[in-house]
This record gives structure tokens, C-alpha cells and sequence, in this order.
């Protein structure tokens, strides 16, 4: 159960911080003073989103911390299993800063938003104004179906299968279409295929003929200065090898008469010895081999081809150009295999199909089996609200394809009066009528959910003299197995109570803030005396409203 609620800076409230109690706790208030916002700054500490309204000024930090009493250890699991420690003490903290900042704290740990609403779903529900509204939708009338037959199980086994066979028919769409748009691509590929194909492409070569080009330009050049540098070093009589070593006996006859020489020797036997490896060098050399213009053309009819597929798929190199290829391949063999996929992709979408199938006739079975039970409990509640000529069904619809919440329409349909045929619930259903199943059907889902708080804020909306007082019987009566919180503007409803706040906006400086305070017996029968009459109340009022709360006792 909810025991504490603690909120700062958040809107016009400045701090409050209440206690509750089991039971029946109702508030009330004028409008505007502030009671839709108390529940606004609750959503906050059970995860909900926050809006620009949180903190009154970029100054100051909104902070909301609601206590909870865990009664048994059910989410002890999930709070192992997400990393928390569990204690039957449970605090909920949230925090927005300036610029919308926001923070999330389960017993002072850090959890994200999901984790903290995934927490919180299990401890408390929020019945908000515009709900009433929201069972006029399908898509929520499919929601509290599944959860009063116990189907969000199977729902969410469905949608997963769902999305995966959606998700595989979009694939298969895919590769048809690829198949379609393929074959003149195929046909492409293989052409381009073919061309580099029988250019027989090798890393490095074209690196290497523009070597052997150059070479062949200049081949007679070349050969000239290989055989000069044969004769010049060695081969001829007066080569510079011949020159030096006479050079050397002429010094090395003259060392001891002058010892500068000596040095000289040493350098010329250097001199030698560099010349005789380079003559040699010069022997070993291949050069060109003379003029040979048709290999010359050879290479550079070579090298134009590959310069020009090299610019034609806009590579660097011959290298990247093999790369090409090789994608190429792989392209092609894909799209030689799209029918092979196809076929598999078609005996998978089947599968799934069978198996969606399977699952969405348990769930309508399901559906219809909770229908059953669900309705006559409704149309006793709502008989007990004043409505004894009510009707209501479930009609659920067989539909010939799945969709992504089963293989059923589904369609409320209610009928207020006697004699008058049942309609789709958003077309016929007043106000009142909508406040008054709204409530039934969350009574019967309290139960089913085991949920241990239940927050209603006016879900008493168009209702008002015996209808009310019966609707606060049967808000008393959940009250028993429930802690139950509601703001309403009817005293009928308030004289349930077993506590009762009363919210107001009061002027601070330049500024209005909103102000609660828990009322005591006397104040209860004032503060239902004014909802009854007005402020300030009459006399009798103020013995309507007694005689109200001591009947309500009694029961």
C-alpha cells in the first residue's frame, strides 16, 4: 500500500508530505486548488513521463518520493533478477532538475523510467479523468478484455509471433522485387563479369609493365652505356682499372722514398677494388636487349587496357579493380539464389502462419470464455449504480487475417434503457453512463489484478444524488480489499471515507501555492456541508451532511 507521499517544487505545490491509510482515503477540494496536480506529482514517482510543468521556475528541483508497503515478497524475483535489494520498504524517488532533467531512484539505487514503471505496475493503478473516455476506444476495450479473461500472456506471445511474420512478409516483398528488378541487372553483372574476367587481372602488374615500358623506351640507350661502362672499367687496353693498378705500382715503388704515399696506395687499393665490382656489376647486367618494338607495343596495348578499366569502374589500382570483381561474384551468386530464397522464406512465412493461427484461437477462446464470466458481473455492478434496465455484451468477431491484437473485432456494446437494442458502447453511452461502467469494470479488474492501490481521480463525472451514494457503497466495498484514493466533488462519495483530505490554493508573497490538510471529524461534516451547499454552508447542510456520514456509517 501506498503510506507517504512526500512532493517539492512541483507546480504550484511547494512541499507536502501526507500520509495515508488502508481504506477509503478522498479528496477533495475546489477546482483548480490543486487535487488532479497531487496525482500528477504521483504519476511522477511511479515513472510516468514528465512534462515542462514539473518544476515552477528553472531555479528549483521537483522532487516526489512515494512510500510503499510491499504485503508479500511476490517481486522479490525481479528485484534479484534487475540487481536490486529488496526490501518490504519500498521508496519510489524522482527528481527533475532545471532544464527538464530528469532522474529515477528505487530505495536510493538509480533505475531507469522502464524499470521504475515495470515496479510500480504491480503496486498501484491510476484512474485518470480522460480514462472514462478511453473505454469508448477499441483498442482499450481490447486491453481490459485480455486483462479480466488473464490473456496478456497469450496477447504478448501473439504479437511477438506477429511481428516476426510481418517482419519475414516485408522480406519476402523484398527479395521479389529484387528478383523482378534483377534479371537485366544479371544480365549486366555477367557482362562486366566476363570483361574483367578476361582481362586475367594480377596484383602488381601494372607497377611492373610500366617498368619494362620504360626499360624498352630507352633499350638502345641503355645497352650504349653498359657496354661503355664494360670497356671504360675494364675490358679495353687503356680501361680506368688497367690505368689505376699501373697507377699503383708507380706509388708503391716510391712509398719508402716518400711516405705521403703510403696514404695514397691505401686509397688507390680502394679505388681499384670499387672499380673491379662495379666492372663487374656492369658483366652481369641484362639490359633490354636491343630494340624490340613489338613487345614495347605489346606492353602498351597491356597497359591501356588496364589504365582504361581501372577509369571505367573508377578505381586506384589493379588491386581494387580485382576487389570489384570479386564483389561481383558474390552479387551474382545472390541474385542467382533469390529463388532458392524465396521458396525457403514462403515455407518459413507458412510456419508462422500456422503457428499465428494456433495462438490467436486460443486466445479468442480465452477472450470468450473471460467474456462470459465478465459480463454478468458487470451487469450486476451496474445495477447495483443505479442502472437497472442495463445491458452490455462482448461481441467478438472472427477477422480472416491476423492483426496485432489477435484474430478478433472486438465491440462492447451497452444499452442504458429498456427496449432499446444494444449499440457500440462510443456511440450510445452518456457520461454518467461511461463514470458507472468505467467503475464497474475496474472494480471487477481490482480483483483479478490483486492490485493493492487504486487512485480514481472524479470518476464520478456526470453522476450525482442516489446514483453517487450507491457508487460510494460500491468504491466502500472495494475499499475492503483494496487502499483506495479518490478526489471527487460529490459529498455522497465522501461520506465514505475513512480519511478525508481537503486541498486548497492559498497566497504566499506573490505567488499561489497549493495547501492540503487531513480533516477531522468536525471538519469532515463542514467540509461535505459546503460540497453540498456551498461556502459558507447553511445549518442544514450542515445536518444534511451529518446525517449523510452517520447513514453511511450504519451500513
Amino acid at each position: 500500500m501506498l503510506n507517504r507521499l512526500v512532493i517539492r517544487n512541483y507546480a504550484i505545490i511547494t512541499e507536502l508530505d501526507i500520509d495515508f491509510s488502508n481504506g477509503l482515503t478522498i479528496i477533495t477540494g475546489e477546482t483548480g486548488a490543486g487535487k488532479s496536480i497531487l496525482l500528477g506529482a504521483l504519476g511522477l514517482a511511479l515513472g510516468k513521463r514528465a512534462d515542462g510543468k514539473s518544476a515552477p521556475d528553472d531555479s528549483s528541483k521537483c522532487i516526489v518520493e512515494a512510500y510503499f508497503t510491499l504485503e508479500d515478497d511476490s517481486l522479490n524475483d525481479f528485484f534479484e533478477q534487475e540487481g536490486l535489494d529488496y526490501d518490504r520498504q519500498l521508496i519510489c524517488r524522482r527528481e527533475i532538475g532545471s532544464g527538464g532533467r530528469s532522474r529515477s531512484f528505487i530505495n536510493d539505487t538509480p533505475v531507469s523510467l522502464k524499470l521504475m514503471q515495470d515496479i510500480t505496475s504491480n503496486l498501484i493503478e491510476l484512474h485518470h479523468q480522460h480514462d472514462n473516455l478511453a473505454l469508448q476506444s477499441k483498442n482499450y476495450q481490447v486491453n481490459v478484455l485480455d486483462h479480466i479473461s488473464g490473456s496478456i500472456t497469450l496477447l504478448s506471445k501473439f504479437q511477438q509471433g506477429y511481428t516476426e511474420w510481418i517482419k519475414s512478409k516485408n522480406e519476402l516483398q523484398r527479395i521479389r522485387e529484387l528478383e523482378q528488378s534483377s534479371a537485366r541487372k544479371k544480365e549486366f553483372l555477367q557482362f562486366q563479369i566476363d570483361e574483367l574476367a578476361q582481362a586475367k587481372l594480377t596484383a602488381g602488374e601494372v607497377s611492373s609493365l610500366e617498368e619494362t615500358q620504360r626499360m624498352l623506351e630507352h633499350a638502345e640507350a641503355i645497352e650504349s652505356v653498359i657496354t661503355q661502362l664494360q670497356q671504360i672499367l675494364q675490358d679495353s687496353p687503356h680501361s680506368v682499372n688497367h690505368q689505376v693498378s699501373g697507377l699503383i705500382k708507380q706509388v708503391q715503388h716510391l712509398v719508402k722514398a716518400f711516405a705521403p704515399f703510403e696514404e695514397v696506395n691505401q686509397r688507390l687499393e680502394a679505388m681499384r677494388l670499387e672499380i673491379q665490382d662495379l666492372a663487374l656489376e656492369a658483366t652481369r647486367m641484362e639490359g633490354p636487349g636491343g630494340n624490340d618494338p613489338a613487345k614495347l607495343s605489346r606492353i602498351e596495348t597491356r597497359l591501356n587496357q588496364l589504365y582504361s578499366l581501372i577509369k571505367k569502374y573508377q578505381c586506384m589500382d589493379e588491386s581494387q579493380l580485382i576487389q570489384i570483381y570479386d564483389g561481383m561474384l558474390t552479387e551474382l551468386a545472390s541474385l542467382s539464389s533469390a529463388g532458392e530464397t524465396i521458396q525457403a522464406m514462403e515455407k518459413r512465412i507458412a510456419t508462422l502462419y500456422a503457428d499465428l493461427v494456433s495462438t490467436a484461437q486460443q486466445l479468442s477462446a480465452k477472450r470468450i470464455s473471460g467474456a462470459k464470466k465478465f459480463i454478468p458481473k458487470v451487469i450486476t455492478l451496474l445495477h447495483e449504480l443505479g442502472m437497472p434496465n442495463a445491458k452490455m455484451e462482448i461481441e467478438i468477431t472472427p477477422l480472416q487475417e491476423p492483426s496485432p491484437s489477435g484474430m478478433d473485432d472486438i465491440q462492447f456494446t451497452f444499452s442504458a434503457n429498456k427496449g432499446m437494442a444494444l449499440q457500440p458502447l462510443q456511440t450510445v453511452a452518456s457520461g454518467g453512463e461511461l463514470s458507472r461502467l468505467s467503475l464497474a469494470i475496474k472494480s471487477i479488474y481490482a480483483k483479478e489484478a490483486q492490485l493493492p492501490t487504486i487512485v480514481f481521480d472524479e470518476i464520478d463525472t456526470g453522476i450525482s444524488g442516489e446514483v453517487a451514494l450507491r457508487m460510494g457503497q460500491l468504491i466502500a466495498a472495494m475499499s475492503k480489499g483494496h487502499q483506495i484514493l479518490m478526489i471527487t466533488h460529490s459529498p455522497q462519495i465522501a461520506a465514505h471515507a475513512d480519511q478525508q483530505f481537503h486541498v486548497s490554493k492559498i497566497t504566499s508573497g506573490k505567488k499561489d501555492i497549493s495547501a492540503i490538510q487531513k480533516l477531522d471529524p468536525k471538519q469532515r461534516i463542514q467540509e461535505i456541508a459546503k460540497m453540498l451547499s456551498g461556502d459558507p454552508p447553511s445549518s442544514a447542510a450542515v445536518k444534511n451532511a451529518e446525517s449523510l456520514i452517520g447513514s453511511v456509517k450504519k451500513k
